[in-house]
């Protein structure tokens, strides 16, 4: 009795510690978290409770670049959704806006090539005016030419002709195989000196013998001063 009371207890005692074993609950690592930043639920704190926050201030330049970036995004941004939206439009060959817009195209076509019609029939007036003027002023700037080149060539003739009469004036007095022998007498006959003597007051004494005293005061010949 008391063997089967020990055995019982053993048994009781063994599955005890089985059952205390499969209820023990495994340990969990726990650590803790400090909050990044204070929770929504605390009050200000007293030192920070009249503080105003000073208002950042930006680099006026920067700020009109950067608002002239983002326009410009915007601006390209609505670009392409207006292209996207009209290439849909223009693939839906079927809707009533593809047909309409085909055939305001077409008119719009038609109209463009009148304007560009009598466009060109002014144009070609206004160039057939200014060829005709062109024309007439090169045909007076012709004339006037030929003219001017008429009288040069009358003073030119003029001249020559001129020149040929004072030739021929001269060539009475050239000296000649017939005339020599008295153009020779007549040299010897008359000697020409062409020496001359200059004073201090700008009297002029011809000859390379004259003396001073030899021209009378009446005849004396005095140099012009060109002033």
């Amino acid at each position: 009795m008391l063997r089967s009371m020990n055995t019982l207890g053993c048994s009781l005692k063994y599955s005890g510690l089985h059952a205390l074993n499969e209820l023990r609950i495994k340990p969990v690592c726990v650590q803790s978290v400090r909050w990044k930043r204070k929770p929504r639920w605390l009050p200000v704190a007293k030192s920070k409770q009249f503080r105003v926050p000073e208002r950042p201030k930006f680099d006026e330049g920067e700020t009109l670049e950067l608002r002239r970036l983002y326009d410009r995004y915007r601006t390209h941004l609505r670009a392409v959704r207006k292209y996207l939206k009209q290439e849909f439009i223009d693939l839906s060959a079927s809707s009533s806006a593809a047909l309409e817009g085909t055939q305001n195209e077409a008119e719009e076509h038609q109209l463009c090539l009148k304007e560009n019609e009598e466009w060109n029939k002014q144009v070609a007036l206004l160039r057939e005016q200014r060829l005709l003027q062109e024309q007439e002023a090169r045909r007076e700037s012709i004339l006037a030419k030929l003219v001017a080149a008429e009288e040069r060539q009358k003073e030119r003739m003029e001249k020559a002709e001129e020149m040929v009469r004072e030739e021929k004036e001269r060539a009475k007095f050239y000296i000649t195989a017939d005339n020599i022998d008295k153009a020779i007498e007549d040299a010897l006959a008359s000697p020409v000196d062409h020496n001359y003597a200059i004073d201090l007051e700008g009297h002029i004494y011809r000859g390379h013998k004259t003396k001073p005293s030899d021209v009378p005061p009446d005849e004396l010949e005095k140099i012009q001063v060109q002033g």
